[in-house]
């Protein structure tokens, strides 16, 4: 499933994060929004959370949430650990997964953020990077590298260009992973099985487990 991106007001950027700079780490691990655009973080993906800054709208990432779990206040995470880097650069490069990217007049770019969208691979990639290299970019992926594949490779190289959905074989397949710990998988779901996503990312789950014990 993709990443996402949502937006954290001013008002509570300055609240949790008095006087905080880009460089610095702010541990937040948790995202307090019940928004339905956010419900695809229930099968797996990384919550990208942005802030606009005064006093020339700069765009800063502001943390990255892994392994999130729902709640009754919205979602928790592990701690971020990832720090905060200023975007602004980078705005007409990001694409978001519907190709559209940001689109907003001047002094609107928090207001055109305010429903979070889904990331691109290459999106994330390129955030990760501004913010410091792949060290950052969160659990170790597993998926082993395929030459010849049918559908793209998801292996931790290939991934970035990979899309979010595939066809072959007359079949329409979703971009899906599971995590573990610190290791993450990638596989290939049917979207005819979407309604079972979960029952089959607990199976995959139990392998990655298995796996990243041996």
């Amino acid at each position: 499933m993709p990443d996402m991106l949502a937006i954290i007001s001013k008002a509570v950027f300055e609240k949790e994060a008095p006087g905080k700079q880009p460089g610095d780490v702010l541990p937040m691990d948790r995202y307090r929004s019940n928004s339905k655009y956010l419900e695809p973080l229930a099968q797996g993906g990384r919550l990208f959370l942005v802030t606009v800054r005064p006093p020339n709208e700069a765009l800063w990432l502001v943390a990255v949430l892994e392994g999130l779990k729902s709640d009754e206040e919205g979602w928790r995470a592990r701690s971020n650990r990832v720090p905060i880097t200023d975007l602004t650069a980078l705005i007409p490069q990001i694409r978001f997964e519907s190709g559209k990217g940001i689109q907003a007049a001047k002094g609107a770019l928090g207001m055109s953020l305010q429903t979070p969208r889904a990331l691109s691979a290459a999106d994330a990639e390129l955030m990760l990077q501004a913010a410091g290299g792949a060290n950052l970019s969160g659990p170790t992926n597993l998926t082993a590298h395929e030459e010849h594949p049918k559908l793209a490779c998801l292996c931790r190289r290939c991934l970035p260009n990979s899309p979010e959905r595939a066809e072959t074989g007359g079949l329409t397949f979703v971009r899906s992973k599971v995590e573990t710990g610190e290791k993450v998988l990638y596989y290939w779901l049917p979207e005819e099985l979407s309604a079972d996503a979960k029952v089959i990312a607990q199976s995959v789950r139990g392998a990655l487990a298995r796996r990243a014990n041996l």
